[in-house]
Formats: structure tokens, sequence, C-alpha cells
């Protein structure tokens, strides 16, 4: 068993490249857990002591709106490394983590992950690395939600045919954070459907409007003294000539 943990750990990000020793020694120290989709792995505001590596399937990173729906602002699959953040600043959980499908991790406890630091301070560059891929990422998002979120103030919906769903892989920062933000902004496609629904209704009141002034008008005009006096006269008109 602790053969097929280090053999786990090995394809991790931040620690590939270590001996078989340290991973050995990881390996004892590390436990394995088993999700099925839907589990919770962590819950946002939760104390960090651990982290987590991600063996096989995917899990989502998520929070709440200010209605209470979810929102999904990361996907992380095999290889992937979550929740360091809080051993390293002692923060609670930024965010609640829950399985995709089926998922397998391994946890490793602050105390077993501070004394790798101590032991092999390389491993430090890897989370440094990662979190810079992390960045990147974030700024990617952060762009293309103000893109679109301009967009649709501007009433241009077009984007929503480049929305995708939620995959388990991405090819590029670029198309994780469309199908990312296809799920927050499946809301914009909705509110065009709505808005569509208000301008036929609008249209269709006006015509209603319009055909009632007219009716209103007609009744008024027809109503007066004026108009019967020339309907009379009309009528004699019509006798006259039927006469002759």
């Amino acid at each position: 068993m602790s053969q097929d943990v280090t053999a786990q750990l090995k394809h991790t990000i931040i620690f590939n490249g270590l001996s078989d020793e340290v991973l050995s020694d990881l390996a004892q120290k590390a436990i394995t857990r088993k999700l099925s989709k839907s589990d919770v792995l962590m819950r946002k505001g939760e104390p960090g002591d651990s982290l987590f590596l991600i063996h096989n399937g995917w899990v989502k990173i998520v929070t709440l709106d200010s209605k209470g729906d979810e929102l999904i602002i990361n996907k992380c699959g095999p290889g992937e490394t979550i929740g360091e953040m809080a051993l390293l600043d002692g923060a609670p959980r930024s965010a609640t983590v829950i399985a995709m499908e089926d998922t397998e991790v391994l946890e490793l406890h602050q105390d077993a992950f501070h004394d790798l630091l101590n032991r092999r301070p390389d491993v430090s560059l890897a989370i440094i690395r990662s979190y810079s891929e992390r960045l990147r990422f974030s700024t990617t998002y952060i762009e293309r939600a103000i893109d679109w979120s301009q967009k649709t103030a501007e009433g241009d919906y077009s984007f929503i045919d480049q929305t995708q769903p939620i995959l388990h892989g991405a090819a590029t920062d670029d198309d994780k954070a469309t199908q990312l933000l296809s799920a927050f902004f499946a809301m914009v496609r909705k509110v065009k459907e709505r808005e569509d629904g208000l301008k036929q209704q609008l249209e269709k009141l006006t015509f209603e409007i319009d055909q009632a002034r007219r009716k209103q008008e007609f009744e008024e005009i027809t109503s007066t003294e004026f108009y019967a006096n020339l309907k009379e006269q009309a009528k004699a008109l019509r006798q006259k000539r039927a006469q002759k």
C-alpha cells in the first residue's frame, strides 16, 4: 500500500522530482480518502490543518453568491494540490471543495507538511510555481468576467454562443475560464430571454393601446351631433338617388 501511495505522490505537481526515500516517508504519513460524486472534501470557513493531493477524479472549488447559489471558481484534477494555502497562512478555508465524480485524494496533515518544507526547500519552489499558475489563471478569469459583464451592460449577448459546459479538461487558461464562467453567465441567457419576452409584450401592449385609442377616437367622433347630422344627410341622399 505504501508503494502505491509513493507512486501517487510522485505524479503530483509539487512533489514531482523528490527522491523515492522522501516520497516513501511522506507515504507513511499520508491518508487515502475516497469520495463519491457530490461529497464535500472541505468547507469554506473550516480550519485548514491539511492539504489534499488529487490522485484521480475531479473536484470543483465553489463559493456562494448573495442568493446562496453555487458559484464555481475553479476545478482541479489528477496531480493537482488543494488546501495548502490554509497551511501556509493559518487562515480558515477560503472555499468549499466538492467532488464532481468518484475521486481519490491523499491527505497530508500540517505537521508532516511543515516537516517536509524544513527538510526540502525545493518543495517551496514547487508550491510557488503552482501559485503562479493559479494567479495567471485568475487574471484570465477576471479579464473574461469583466469583458462579458461589459457586453451584458451594453446589451451585447453574442458571447453566449461561446459558452461551454463544465468539462474535465481544458487546453488553455482561456478555455478553462470560458468553461467556468459558462456556469456563472448561464443566467445571462435567461436575462436575454426575459428581455426579449418583455419587448414582445411591450410591442403587443403598444399595438393594443393604439387600437384602443383609435377606437376611442372613432367613438368620440361618431357620437357628435355633427356626425349624426352628416349621417342623416348621407342617408337622405342615398334614398333620393334610389328614387330616381
